[in-house]
């Protein structure tokens, strides 16, 4: 039923939301203020819409400059399923963006972790140095049909030919441009391919790799893959991988990112285009400052879910001795060719299962950090109290699952110090969140 809204507010899941009468009716590419027409369907209760056109445009409402998303004043003559389904709010002015996200971190700790607004510290939410052009890697699928890396539309596995992603950085976007025709002529069965590109100075910057997830590896399709790596010369290794086959390394894939892009003298950081790392570095080196400040001085600190080293130089700076744990595999293997000696000993395996392990064999330690993947770290808690850490940072992609995990803490005898979300990325509804526990 087509239907007139005023949008009030931005959903923490990226849609405007709006009331038809006592319904809340959420609308996606909306902004607060905006006058609309919707297609709202029938029934009672929450509602998702479609949005019609935009009759009135509200305050936060901007001009997106990409072609494939939906523009500010009516909807893509292909219907809004088939727009890109990468940007959420280009249409959405960035400290509109900021304000939402950090109302729905709250939002998040206050339903989820039980914490009331006053009863720990919330700092406010640290932008991105960039909104527009800050990621370093990207994942594309390939369109065989029409040889092109592309996106998939809003709500299905649908081939969307992007001409340019306003959300990668220039280099990274020159270079998914100069693989379409490399790719074609090498004739590889492509499933997905992911690349990275490392800027800034030094003598491993302006160099990307890719990551080509394979049907099958074999003798040609490694053949093949050279042929594409000297057909690119922007590109200095590929890493090839199929289901249930080892990953195969063409030239070198591994990139050099400076730790703070602001600052050369403090170092840089292996990474590969099979391994997780932050697309945003900017704003991750911020992060990682953040969360690292509040351990400075301790003794000996754990680290849980190191990866690839992404906060280990930096806790190491600070602490007498770190116990960084990852399980086995690229990323424990970049983080201990970048880091290993000195004060910092790696440990593989699952972090929580060697956190329990730790615990029962008496050891001790002053503090911890652990960034773990979205599912988060279910029963940490008592863990970090069995260890005896008087001050532990958590970092977390999904605010949903931290909240949960802090509640345990809390239960466990902690109590909230202070928590600050993050913008890593911006034009999106998600957003990083970091808590810092102390010790009741």
């Amino acid at each position: 039923m087509r239907t007139e809204l005023t949008i009030d507010a931005v959903a923490p899941g990226g849609e405007g939301v709006g009331r038809d009468g006592a319904r809340a009716v959420f609308v996606p590419f909306t902004a607060p203020g905006d006058l609309v027409e919707a297609d709202v369907p029938p029934g009672e209760g929450v509602a998702h819409a479609e949005l019609v056109r935009v009759l009135a445009p509200g305050p936060d409402r901007v001009e997106p400059p990409c072609r494939h998303f939906g523009p500010p004043s009516g909807v893509h003559a292909a219907g809004p399923d088939l727009l890109c389904g990468g940007c959420e709010w280009l249409h959405l002015r960035y400290e509109a963006q900021l304000a939402a996200k950090a109302r729905g971190f709250a939002e998040t700790l206050r339903r989820i972790a039980k914490l009331e607004p006053g009863a720990y510290e919330l700092r406010s939410i640290v932008p991105s140095p960039e909104a527009l052009r800050y990621r370093s890697r990207a994942k594309f699928h390939w369109d065989r049909s029409a040889a092109r890396l592309v996106y998939f539309r809003r709500r299905s596995h649908e081939p969307l030919r992007v001409e340019e992603c306003w959300l990668l950085a220039p280099a990274l976007d020159a270079l998914r441009d100069a693989m379409n025709p490399a790719l074609a002529a090498a004739r590889l069965d492509v499933r997905e391919v992911a690349l990275e590109w490392a800027d800034g100075p030094g003598p491993h910057a302006g160099r990307g790799a890719a990551w080509l997830k394979l049907a099958a590896i074999s003798p040609a399709a490694k053949g093949r893959a050279e042929a594409l790596l000297a057909a690119v010369p922007a590109l200095s290794g590929i890493v090839l991988t199929a289901e249930g086959a080892p990953a195969v390394v063409v030239g070198d894939p591994v990139l050099r990112h400076a730790r703070r892009p602001d600052d050369p003298a403090a170092g840089r950081q292996r990474s590969r285009p099979d391994v997780f790392q932050q697309a945003n570095r900017a704003a991750n080196a911020q992060l990682v400052a953040a969360a690292v400040a509040p351990l400075a001085g301790s003794g000996e600190v754990l680290e849980l879910y190191c990866g690839a080293g992404n906060f280990t130089a930096a806790l190491a700076a600070g602490a007498r001795a770190v116990y960084a744990v990852e399980v086995q595999g690229p990323s424990l293997e970049l983080a201990r060719a970048d880091l290993s000696g000195g004060n910092i000993r790696f440990h593989a395996g699952d972090a929580l299962a060697v956190a329990r392990g730790l615990a029962r064999e008496g050891r001790r330690f002053d503090a911890a950090l652990l960034d773990p993947p979205r599912e988060g770290a279910k029963g940490i808690g008592p863990v970090l109290r069995d260890l005896g850490v008087a001050r532990a940072a958590y970092v977390s992609c999904d605010p949903a699952t931290l909240a949960r995990d802090v509640r345990g803490c809390v239960e466990a005898g902690y109590r909230v110090a202070w928590a600050q979300p993050f913008d890593l990325f911006p034009q999106t509804h998600h957003v990083e969140g970091l808590v810092v526990l102390e010790r009741s």
